[in-house]
């Protein structure tokens, strides 16, 4: 029964690795987006992709501008409900020295964390299942950050 299990998870990676093997490059570090313990953050997203060659980067480590482009991704894409991320989307545009004229800034509006030497993950290269999973794991490590920069 293990075997089979096995195989089958194996199977369900196979049409996302050939998904992303276009998609743009992709950070390193694994591991729990939060870049803290991995007490439901995103741990759990990241085992997801596990074997499938895809490193989820650490969110800790965005710009600022690329979280907040991020939190506007997660808003509009409905990865995020309630009020309180609109809020605080509006609250980080109005931010002092928040430059949403940035590639990181736009970056984040098209789902792509930019993690920086040229590294980014980009959640819009996700299909089916899988991307609804990661990218509302990723929003809400992203919404945890955003509060963090206030």
């Amino acid at each position: 029964m293990k075997k089979m299990n096995r195989f089958l998870a194996l199977a369900a990676a196979l049409p996302l690795a050939a998904a992303l093997s276009g998609a743009p490059a992709h950070a390193q570090g694994f591991g729990d987006l939060t870049g803290g313990s991995s007490s439901g953050g995103l741990g759990k997203a990241a085992g997801l992709l596990s074997g499938s060659g895809v490193n989820m980067p650490s969110v800790s480590s965005l710009a600022p501008s690329n979280v907040t482009g991020l939190l506007s991704y997660c808003v509009q894409n409905n990865y995020l409900q309630g009020n309180s991320p609109t809020t605080l989307l509006s609250s980080l545009k109005q931010k002092a020295g928040l430059d949403t004229s940035s590639t990181q800034y736009s970056n984040g509006q098209n789902g792509i964390l930019d993690t920086g030497n040229g590294n980014t993950f980009s959640l819009s290269s996700l299909t089916g299942n899988l991307k609804q999973k990661v990218s509302t794991k990723v929003c809400n490590a992203v919404l945890k950050q955003g509060k963090s920069l206030l």
